[in-house]
């Protein structure tokens, strides 16, 4: 379970890494077509690491 965690927490990492590199791109002008996969990414990323923390937090208080 805590390898589940630190997974989904690297990969939120990941994903707003990439999500802040098209927020750059767009406040420069320019038009970027990954910014739905990126938010798409974030959305997923932190949904699984609500779900693996969800699950710790079950099992600790059974």
């Amino acid at each position: 379970m805590i390898t589940a965690l630190f997974d989904s927490r690297r990969k939120l990492g990941w994903a707003g890494s990439n999500l802040n590199q098209a927020v750059k791109t767009l406040n420069s002008g320019a038009e970027a077509p990954q910014l739905q996969a990126a938010i798409a990414a974030v959305r997923r990323a932190a949904e699984t690491l609500h779900a693996a923390a969800a699950r710790l937090i079950e099992q600790r208080t059974s």
